[in-house]
């Protein structure tokens, strides 16, 4: 069970993880840390806190909260510094102090890809992140995206659909699914194997500065990030700032590239680099990866399955109709036979 202490340190948003790490150290128990003021607070980190009163006592309430809700519910958690936290989150600027999870936790020895975009996507955008997170999936290849609508929500269900394994980041508790129409989609992925992941504890709610917080930890899980389609003000874009930041690869997907007014920004990151891709071969072949000698069963996939359990389990998580060798989704028809030939999503 975790720590009281650490809940109560991860819960203190106004400081600095290495300030969490401080006051944690100093205090050494939960007892001292809930009696301290905003005072001594400000005596440890060495700095003026902007708070407007002494935060403690109803943190102190929250953490016990909590604990309970860890205590009794499937909710797991990570503290920096434990030897199960992802090691390329820890690399990052201000990671995140605590993470928790619900579901099972990879062993991250595969890179992982971020696949974000926006919430109102146009149709071909859609269906390019449906196929993005299935062809990842194929390859055994982590798909870690929001659970937002639109773009996240399709990559999560190619993911799901192809029986791969996909992380969703959550500004909210790992029990708060935001929105909660993806409520579906997050008992899929769960289902299939996969987690739920937030830095905030349970039962808390989202706020609109926790998904620009929520985007770093995104990028952090991944080696690389695919941008499918983000028009100006879309928070996909953040994502891919702080791809720039942690040193990712940054991939920009031709489905969603136009040339209207909002779009300059993705225009920009090709300008200054990003490689356009059509693709999950792209990427690959961007790492140097053969696609046809991964899906020839050269290199270990994370899908072993036969073409009649794949429609079984196809069937079983999205509830859709196949009919013959097609996945239906979002109005369209997707072939399955041609991954088990070849990889061309042109097939």
């Amino acid at each position: 069970m975790a720590d009281l202490l650490e809940i109560a340190v991860s819960r203190l948003r106004f400081l600095r993880t290495s300030e969490k790490f401080l006051l944690r150290d100093v205090c050494g128990d939960f007892e001292t840390l809930s009696r301290m003021k905003t005072g001594d607070l400000e005596s440890v980190v060495g700095r003026k806190l902007k708070i407007n009163e002494n935060p403690m006592k109803k943190i102190a309430v929250e953490a016990r909260i909590a604990e309970n809700i860890l205590a009794t519910a499937d909710i797991k958690c990570l503290f920096l510094g434990d030897r199960a936290y992802p090691a390329q989150l820890a690399e990052i600027y201000d990671p995140p102090y605590a993470l928790y999870y619900r579901g099972r936790l990879p062993s991250w020895n595969k890179p992982a890809v971020a696949v974000v975009g926006t919430r109102l996507p146009t149709g071909n955008a859609v269906d390019a992140a449906f196929k993005t997170g299935f062809d990842l999936a194929r390859c055994g290849i982590p798909v870690v995206s929001g659970l937002a609508m639109g773009i996240d929500r399709a990559a999560h269900s190619g993911c799901t659909a192809a029986g791969g394994y996909t992380i969703a980041v959550l500004g909210s508790g790992p029990d708060r699914i935001t929105p909660a129409v993806n409520k579906d989609i997050a008992s899929e992925l769960l289902e299939s194997g996969g987690a739920v992941v937030s830095e905030y504890l349970p039962g808390e709610d989202a706020r609109k500065h926790h998904f620009p917080e929520r985007n770093r930890i995104i990028s952090g899980l991944s080696r690389a990030v695919v941008v499918v389609e983000a028009p100006g003000k879309s928070g996909a874009l953040i994502t891919a700032d702080f791809a720039v930041e942690h040193g990712r690869d940054l991939f920009i997907h031709s489905a969603g590239l136009k040339r209207t007014e909002g779009h300059e920004r993705v225009h920009r990151l090709i300008f200054d680099g990003a490689p356009l891709i059509n693709g999950v071969q792209d990427i690959l072949a961007d790492w140097g990866i053969s696609s046809d000698r991964l899906l020839s069963g050269t290199m270990e996939m994370e899908l072993k399955m036969s073409t009649d359990e794949a429609g079984l389990k196809l069937a079983e998580i999205l509830n859709e109709e196949l009919i013959g060798n097609n996945i239906n989704f979002n109005g369209n028809y997707f072939r399955r036979a041609c991954y088990e030939s070849s990889y061309s999503i042109n097939s």
